[in-house]
């Protein structure tokens, strides 16, 4: 286990940013992870220093769904389709966010989920 306190600062601001992001949910997906590195150089003992602070603060981190994550893929999927018949097109994450109620993130996640074939889904 490595001492987050150890860790560079932008590795310090990524876990920062997902401790905010996530604080409501208590869950942070590994495509979030991601999706927060973005093109920042980690290290793997920094991406387990990550996932360490995640969980000293308790959130969930790569968990499997459970009823609260299929209540938001419901919500999207619904959001979703009422916008189309709407729209006349396929709507944008953003457009779906704020019919839908939920984060960006939380629209994009519940997507892939969504699409994601069924053996596949963890």
């Amino acid at each position: 286990m490595v001492e987050i306190s150890a860790v560079r600062a932008p590795v310090e601001r990524i876990l920062h940013a997902l401790l905010t992001r996530h604080a409501e949910a208590g869950h942070v997906h590994l495509n979030d992870l991601a999706e927060e590195i973005g093109d920042e150089a980690v290290t793997p003992a920094e991406i387990e220093a990550l996932i360490d602070g995640l969980e000293a603060a308790g959130l969930r981190v790569g968990e499997l769904l459970d009823g609260l994550d299929v209540l938001v893929i419901r919500q999207v999927l619904a959001s979703a389709r009422r916008l189309r018949a709407a729209l006349g097109r396929s709507p944008t994450v953003d457009e779906i966010a704020r019919d839908s109620g939920h984060p960006p993130h939380a629209v994009r996640r519940a997507l892939e989920h969504a699409a994601a074939p069924a053996r596949a889904r963890p």
